[in-house]
C-alpha cells in the first residue's frame, strides 16, 4: 500500500548551484582529507559538487542548501530500510565561501554492468515504501518545479543576455519551451511520491551486493515518472546512452499508469534544459563551444543531429 505523502517543508534541493571556485574546492576537500588521516587526494567527479577520492573515502564538496550532517542522517535512513546507498564518514559545516563538505566510505565496485532491472525494483521500492514524513527533519525535498535549471522563462532570459546565441536560434528553443510546458502538469500529477529525482549511469555502482543509489541531492515528490525521465534521456538519441538499459529498468519498475507521450514530453524538457545551461556555460568563454553547438543544432535542424556527450 502506497504511504500517505505530508508535504515537505522545503522545496529546494540539497544541491542547487555549482561549486564557482573549483580551485577553492579542492583546497577545503585537502584540508577535510588531511583531518581523516588521508594521504592522497584524488578528483573523481566535477558536476555540481567537486568529488575527490581520499584514501577510504569520497569527498564531495558543495553548496549544501542544509546542514551536510542531514546527509548523514538520511544515509542512516535509507541503509536501515535496506536500500543499497554509501555510509556517511564525517561532515564538515558550511565555510565563510559557503563550501561545505561530506565523507562517504568507498564502494568496492565490481566492474560488472550495471543491473538496471534491481535499480527498476529499488525506484519502485523507494516510490511505494518510504513516505516524504520518513526523510530526516532538516534535509531537503524538492519538487521538479522549483528546480532553477527548470524554469525555462528565466534560464532562456539569462541566455539571452549573453547576446552568444542569434535571435532566430533563441526563438526556436522558446518556442521548444512553449511547446511543453504541460511537463509541470504531468510530473504534479498524482499520486506524488519520494523519488530520487536523477537516475543515470552515473548515480549507480555496482557492489558485489547489487546496485548502490549515490548522489541524491535532488530528493523530490513528483509523479512516479519523474524517476524515469534522466534515463529515458539518456537511453535515447539524441544522447549515445544504451537504448536497452532503460528497457530494463522500466521492466523491473514494472506497470505504471502514464502515457509513453507523457514520458517523452519531459524528457524533451530535460534535454532542452540540458541545452540551455551547457550554452549559458559555453557563453562564459564569449564563444559556443562544439558541444554546445551540438545541442543547439538538435533544436535547429533535428534531423541532422550530432550525438551529444554525457555531462
Amino acid at each position: 500500500m502506497r504511504p500517505a505523502v505530508a508535504e515537505p517543508p522545503l522545496r529546494t534541493p540539497f544541491v542547487s548551484q555549482p561549486v564557482s571556485d573549483r580551485g577553492n574546492a579542492r583546497a577545503r576537500a585537502k584540508q577535510c582529507a588531511k583531518e581523516l588521516g588521508a594521504t592522497d587526494l584524488t578528483p573523481i567527479r566535477e558536476s555540481m559538487c567537486s568529488t575527490f577520492r581520499a584514501d577510504g573515502a569520497v569527498l564531495r564538496v558543495g553548496h549544501f542548501t542544509s546542514d551536510p550532517s542531514t546527509a548523514q542522517r538520511l544515509a542512516t535512513m535509507l541503509r536501515e530500510a535496506e536500500f543499497r546507498v554509501p555510509d556517511v564518514i564525517a561532515t564538515w559545516q558550511q565555510d565563510d565561501t559557503g563550501l561545505g563538505v561530506i565523507a562517504y566510505e568507498v564502494v568496492q565496485e565490481t566492474g560488472q554492468a550495471t543491473d538496471w532491472r534491481e535499480v527498476g525494483r529499488i525506484i519502485r521500492r523507494l516510490h511505494t515504501d518510504i513516505a516524504p514524513s520518513e526523510i530526516p527533519t532538516g534535509y531537503p525535498i524538492a519538487t521538479p518545479t522549483h528546480l532553477p535549471w527548470w524554469n525555462f522563462g528565466a534560464i532562456l532570459t539569462r541566455l539571452e543576455a549573453t547576446a552568444v546565441v542569434p535571435s532566430q536560434q533563441l526563438s526556436t528553443l522558446h518556442e521548444a519551451a512553449e511547446r511543453g510546458a504541460e511537463w509541470t502538469n504531468i510530473v504534479e500529477t498524482t499520486p506524488n511520491v519520494l523519488t530520487h529525482g536523477d537516475i543515470h549511469p552515473g548515480n549507480i555502482l555496482m557492489s558485489e551486493d547489487g546496485p548502490v543509489l549515490i548522489d541524491w541531492d535532488l530528493l523530490s515528490t513528483a509523479s512516479p515518472l519523474w524517476d524515469h525521465v534522466p534515463l529515458k534521456a539518456w537511453s535515447t538519441p539524441p544522447w549515445q546512452g544504451n537504448p536497452d538499459a532503460y528497457t530494463a529498468f522500466a521492466a523491473g519498475y514494472g506497470a505504471v499508469d502514464w502515457e509513453s507521450d507523457s514520458l517523452d514530453v519531459v524528457v524533451e524538457m530535460r534535454n532542452l534544459a540540458a541545452t540551455v545551461m551547457k550554452l549559458i556555460a559555453s557563453a562564459s568563454t564569449g564563444i559556443i563551444d562544439e558541444e554546445a553547438a551540438r545541442r543547439l543544432e538538435y533544436w535547429v535542424s533535428p534531423n541532422m543531429t550530432a550525438p551529444w556527450t554525457w555531462g
